[in-house]
């Protein structure tokens, strides 16, 4: 059977878990149907309360203290206006800064109104899809994934994507991906003819790994990944002609916090009209905390676009 065949199959299997009507989704799963929702419906409160402007003092604090991400960490220690000693930690320098300067960020993000985040955030991607006379009621969200840009760097392929705190703990260049969750991995033009692979060995193309994967191998476009339950807890992206040129996968539960609190962008496909096309929004800068994931970046509209690789045609 010649490959392109199998794709769809491939494909639906991607996707079956992404939009299951019954049982339980990954959180940002969750997140995303609930944005779309919002737009779906008009419901700026429930927009709202899937934002980082939700928190209150209180939560805000809680969350920022304990964030497990080094480029968060590393913006507020750059704010700190007074020296820190010289034989100071990084987690010393950490504690310092979040305690003279967290208050500042909290009332830097109380100043965003309703109303801000309404014009910004909410009504543009509104008026967007209005320009394609959308009716929202007859829509269909079809894909919600993590989007991922990849490029080609001197040292060879970079995910988009926070560090962790302690970079002798994990390397910098670690992917973490969760379970349940699709990843769709853009390569831009830099990796052009650099095949991007996800295997078993960090540099043997003969063990490849080939399953909840699509387009492993790819050299340009998407590479679209899903692993469950039966993925092994370590992986490898790699590329076959040149060594050194990627990094371990670290696949994790979604409960699972031994990693780093990244943020991540989520996004939308939905798809409206006879013939059927496709749109997307993306939003941006989506981050756990203890009230869920939460967008800290306004969303942005993306408009209609071509079907996306691993989603089956309409019907």
């Amino acid at each position: 059977m010649p490959i392109n065949s199998k794709i769809p199959a491939v494909a639906i299997i991607l996707l079956a878990g992404a939009l299951q009507l019954q049982g339980e989704r990954h959180p940002k799963e969750e997140f995303g149907r609930a944005i779309f929702n919002a737009y779906r419906t008009n419901d700026l409160d429930a927009f709202f309360a899937n934002s980082i402007f939700s928190l209150n003092e209180t939560t805000f604090r809680a969350f920022l203290k304990d964030v497990r991400n080094r480029e968060l960490r590393e913006n507020l220690i750059s704010l700190h206006k007074l020296s820190f000693p010289k034989d100071a930690t990084n987690e010393q320098k950490w504690e310092e800064a979040f305690k003279h300067n967290w208050r500042e960020q909290w009332r830097h993000l109380a100043r965003n109104s309703r109303k801000e985040i309404h014009e910004q955030a909410f009504s543009p991607v509104l008026e967007g899809a209005a320009r394609y006379d959308i009716q929202w009621k007859t829509t269909k969200l079809v894909a919600i994934e993590a989007f991922l840009p990849v490029t080609w760097t001197n040292v060879g392929f970079k995910i988009k994507g926070d560090t962790d705190l302690d970079l002798g703990a994990s390397n910098p260049r670690t992917f973490f991906v969760d379970r349940d969750l699709t990843y769709r991995l853009r390569l831009d033009n830099l990796t052009y003819a650099k095949a991007f692979m996800v295997g078993l060995d960090e540099q043997d193309s003969e063990k490849a790994y080939g399953h909840g994967i699509l387009g492993n191998g790819a050299g340009e476009g998407d590479v679209l990944i899903r692993f469950g339950e039966k993925t092994p807890n370590q992986l490898y992206y790699f590329c076959p002609d040149q060594k050194g040129a990627g990094g371990n996968i670290l696949v994790k539960d979604a409960t699972d916090a031994n990693k780093p609190n990244q943020r991540t962008d989520i996004l939308l496909t939905f798809t409206y009209g006879q013939p059927t096309r496709f749109y997307q929004i993306l939003v941006r800068d989506v981050i756990q905390t203890r009230s869920g994931p939460l967008f800290c970046e306004r969303p942005e509209w993306i408009g209609v676009v071509e079907r996306p690789l691993g989603i089956p045609e309409a019907p």
